[in-house]
């Protein structure tokens, strides 16, 4: 039996654009985008793979989605999650969507039950689509990562869980129960205003207890600290904001093992940006690499990296976000992506950014210059975050800094 999901974008002016057709058949799942869909007026981008091969395309794939759905589902324990209070597969990925598609997918995004097979009928019915209240609203979203979260919205009387079908505006990490990981939250707080203090767009964040939230549950018994991140995918109005991340404009496979570290290196994550957002941008992606070796975080992979469509045509470097100082709970953690052919942080100097230059046209010269500049910036708030951060991971943050050569350059 064949199932359908009508994939919705919403534009700027805020409404829903039918774009295509997710259709799955015997496991496998297949895209077709909407004639009706080139021909609106100032058509919003779903992604930069759709515009580059034009209607005819039409990818698929067995049992997963085809990779650009793919990365709009979560990872992880947040998947495994979802996937139990659904009661479905975490590999089944359609139906996966299925569950997810009307409520808070990442993006502008929305993925809606068609109410029939026939691929020329596009009528929907949402008060037939999942609901929300039947299970766990909880875990009607999708975000990406493997870390556990939540969408939450912020209204007169605090911060609640969304009802059906409305978007959150707000990401809460909860704190991680493994010893291994405790403080994670405060260390990602304290990385995230250092970024700030050196001049980086970052998203909006703050410290708060998840017992606050309403509505929240069990999920938010904890007395430990979360992560509260403005979505910088939500506009004040409620209204989505469409971004993709660049590993769904590189078309990057989610079932290949570590596909987001190894299909490529931080000169392709700055000549893409590059392409894309125009040459001085990549003065930007500099600025987050060098504070990403100075903090320790070897989580800047293909899904850290955005780019955000504020017009719905125009790409722009999304704010920074998920800066972890990975050191303080990865022993021997590295960039995770190869800069000037290696990733051990403390091998990196201004030199290991000319490279990078070279192929983006910003020149070798101006980016071993803008490197050094940002060493300037991101050390100038160093010692700010020392009353952010659990003593002992303060101690060995500064303690590592005289390993790295590139604060010798």
């Amino acid at each position: 039996m064949s199932h359908s999901l009508l994939i919705q974008l919403q534009s700027p002016s805020s409404m829903w654009i039918d774009v295509g057709v997710l259709t799955n058949e015997q496991e496998f799942s297949r895209f077709r985008s909407l004639e009706s869909y080139w021909d609106v007026a100032s058509r919003p981008v779903l992604g930069q793979q759709f515009e580059e091969h034009e209607p005819n395309w039409q990818p698929g794939a067995r049992v997963a989605l085809p990779s650009w759905f793919s990365h709009l589902l979560p990872e992880g324990r947040l998947r495994n999650a979802v996937a139990q209070a659904a009661d479905v597969n975490i590999r089944r990925e359609f139906k996966l969507l299925g569950r997810l598609g009307l409520d808070d997918l990442p993006g502008g995004i929305r993925a809606v039950k068609l109410n029939s097979t026939d691929p020329n009928d596009h009528a929907v019915n949402l008060d037939e689509h999942d609901d929300a209240s039947a299970d766990e609203p909880l875990l009607k979203f999708s975000l990406a990562g493997a870390q556990m979260k939540l969408s939450v919205k912020a209204t007169d009387r605090g911060l609640t869980i969304p009802v059906s079908g409305q978007a959150g505006d707000f990401i809460m990490k909860l704190p991680d129960s493994r010893a291994e990981y405790e403080n994670v939250p405060e260390a990602e707080f304290a990385a995230m205003e250092l970024a700030r203090s050196a001049g980086i767009n970052t998203a909006e964040t703050k410290l708060a207890d998840a017992r606050t939230v309403e509505n929240i549950g069990k999920l938010g018994a904890v007395p430990e600290a979360s992560l509260l991140i403005r979505r910088f995918d939500r506009g004040t109005d409620g209204s989505r904001v469409h971004y993709e991340e660049l590993a769904q404009v590189m078309w990057i496979s989610t079932t290949a093992v570590d596909a987001k570290y190894r299909k490529a290196n931080f000169e392709t994550v700055a000549n893409y940006t590059a392409a894309l957002c125009g040459v001085e941008a990549v003065l930007e992606v500099i600025d987050r690499i060098v504070l990403n070796v100075i903090i320790g975080n070897g989580d800047a992979h293909l899904k850290n990296w955005a780019y955000i469509y504020p017009d719905g045509t125009t790409s722009s470097l999304s704010p920074a976000y998920d800066i972890v100082p990975t050191v303080l709970f990865i022993p021997g953690d590295n960039l995770g992506l190869n800069l000037d052919g290696q990733k051990d942080f403390r091998a990196v100097t201004a030199r290991s950014f000319e490279k990078l230059g070279s192929v983006t046209g910003l020149g070798a010269v101006q980016a071993r210059a803008r490197a050094l500049e940002a060493v300037e910036r991101v050390l100038s708030g160093w010692t700010a975050i020392k009353d952010l951060l659990k003593n002992e991971h303060w101690q060995r943050l500064n303690e590592r800094l005289p390993t790295l050569s590139l604060l010798k350059s």
